[in-house]
């Protein structure tokens, strides 16, 4: 499969700039280490409904210090080492719940309306210029129309392919581990290589979310997003990525709890 190099010189870029962005934004070497809500209280804990989520940031010298495993719920293997692990969590009202959060997920076609702040840029960004469901898992399958709730069933895989504003075509594999009136757990990886100058920074699978959404209290629900880059990436495109990893997932948790995504403030600046 042959995938776009990324636009401009943002990877190069990013490495030089990212890394001082973080540490300016205040992230402490002390960071609580990542932990979903899995039938222990989530961290970082939720955020109040209607703040900026709790974010913690760690890097993989922070990771491997502290011996930072990923939970079982996750499906990630306990062996699994990261570059960067970001997690974000908060509190969302989302009427009709998993029906809702279901059809936000689902709705591959909407990603293209979803912004991120760019720290390369100092700008707000589209995260993708397109973005469709596919039958299959080649990024010349057929494109069909967005993946509706009734279809997202426990155990189901999904694909859909992107064009990334940064990094030019993919392929992402969606799997629903998940799913009750109480609580929805998504998990997604990239399918598609990424490539930028003569070199893989991205194998298959080496960019990897999971989304936990549960229930509180009525229409207010939890959302906990877990997002790592494997070690297996490239060094030198990586380090520094901590940035414009937080601030995608930040996009992603506005885009399923109903909210614009480019409201001021981005996680990091």
């Amino acid at each position: 499969m042959n995938v776009a190099r990324p636009r401009g010189t943002y990877c190069l870029k990013a490495a030089a700039r990212c890394a001082p962005l973080v540490a300016a934004a205040g992230f402490a070497m002390a960071t609580p280490l990542p932990t979903p809500p899995c039938g222990t209280p989530p961290v970082p804990a939720y955020a109040s409904l209607g703040a900026q989520p709790a974010i913690s940031i760690l890097r993989g010298e922070e990771l491997d210090t502290s011996v930072w495993r990923p939970s079982s719920c996750t499906g990630w293997p306990a062996a699994s080492r990261s570059r960067v692990v970001v997690a974000l969590a908060g509190l969302a009202r989302v009427a009709d719940g998993p029906e809702t959060l279901l059809t936000r997920a689902g709705a591959v076609s909407t990603l293209r309306t979803v912004r991120y702040w760019s720290t390369t840029d100092k700008k707000w960004r589209p995260l993708f210029l397109d973005a469709a469901a596919l039958a299959g898992p080649a990024e010349a399958g057929r494109r069909r129309d967005d993946f509706r709730p009734s279809e997202l069933q426990a155990g189901r895989t999904f694909y859909y392919w992107v064009d990334d504003s940064r990094s030019g075509p993919m392929v992402y594999r969606v799997r629903v581990l998940e799913r009750s009136p109480h609580r929805v757990a998504l998990a997604e990886e990239n399918v598609s290589p990424v490539r930028a100058f003569g070199l893989t920074v991205f194998q298959p699978a080496a960019l990897q979310t999971v989304v936990f959404a549960q229930r509180q209290a009525d229409e207010i629900w939890g959302l906990y997003i877990l997002v790592r880059i494997d070690r297996q990436a490239s060094s030198f495109i990586a380090s520094g990525h901590e940035a414009s990893t937080a601030n995608r997932a930040l996009a992603l948790f506005r885009h399923l709890a109903g909210v614009p995504t480019d409201a001021e403030p981005p996680a990091v600046r």
